[in-house]
């Protein structure tokens, strides 16, 4: 029996990179699956964002495991779709137990070159997009009076400065205040709440920021090897699924309002 069977997982960001990851490991534990994506480019960040077909893919993985998987094209920015997508989750499967908020992007600017419009959308998808999917699963999650798990994905740029990131860096720090906050009220009700704070991740947003940054994708790579202790240059997304995996299991089931760092020893330097 898996660490996870009988429970339901609600992700956003699922269709590929870190969602994929915690869709996917987590339906080898014995979850089922509700993946919510966008599937469409936004404005900002200034490189492609998941497709529909990314989507899908997660979902086919997912039931390579038996178990069941739920696709939702949602923006976590927009409330009614935020609501449909848990009304059709909890229609769906009866429950939510874990909630994984990890829809994110990312991009770089120097701080005084970031426009009001870039400012926006990283705040509202990294940040508000996690307040809503909030919004929406926890009074479910206190219905059931089962307790439940919930896990933010933040950063190691949500625990110090990054130069050329500030917008993102504030967002991240923002979702940690969240957790913190929401640990304090769930508690009493059997809700862990954590964070995590990866280093960078080998995912396609690598490629699309280096885009952006009109780098050579090697050169941002190289550069962030220089900030890790461990020897290092990106992190799997394996890595961060298997650290998402433990505080949602009964392993970790008195760990809340912690800030668990996946980040090769970056945080030493």
């Amino acid at each position: 029996m898996g660490k996870l069977e009988g429970k339901v997982a609600f992700i956003t960001g699922a269709a590929r990179g870190q969602g994929r990851a915690h869709a996917v490991l987590m339906a080898r534990e014995g979850a089922d699956i509700a993946a919510l994506d966008i599937c469409r480019d936004l404005p900002y960040p200034r490189y492609s964002l998941a497709m529909r077909s990314d989507l899908e893919e997660t979902v086919r993985q997912v039931r390579e495991y038996g178990r069941q998987a739920l696709e939702l094209v949602a923006d976590v920015r927009d409330s009614a779709a935020m609501a449909a997508a848990v009304e059709k989750t909890i229609a769906t499967f009866g429950h939510i137990d874990i909630l994984i908020c990890n829809a994110g992007i990312a991009d770089m600017a120097l701080t005084w070159d970031i426009t009001e419009e870039w400012w926006d959308m990283m705040l509202d998808v990294n940040l508000k997009g996690y307040w809503l999917a909030v919004k929406y699963v926890v009074p479910r999650m206190l219905a059931q009076g089962t307790g439940g798990s919930i896990v933010m994905t933040s950063s190691v740029a949500g625990l110090r400065g990054e130069p050329g990131m500030a917008h993102y860096c504030a967002s991240k720090w923002g979702v940690v205040g969240l957790a913190n906050s929401l640990a304090h009220e769930l508690a009493p009700h059997h809700i862990t709440v954590n964070t995590l704070h990866p280093t960078a991740v080998d995912t396609d947003i690598i490629t699309g920021m280096a885009q952006a940054a009109d780098m050579a994708t090697e050169d941002l790579v190289e550069f962030i090897r220089h900030g890790n202790a461990l020897p290092v240059k990106l992190i799997d997304v394996e890595d961060v699924a298997k650290a998402a995996l433990w505080l949602v299991s009964g392993e970790a089931r008195y760990v809340t309002g912690q800030k668990l760092n996946i980040d090769a020893g970056r945080m030493l330097k």
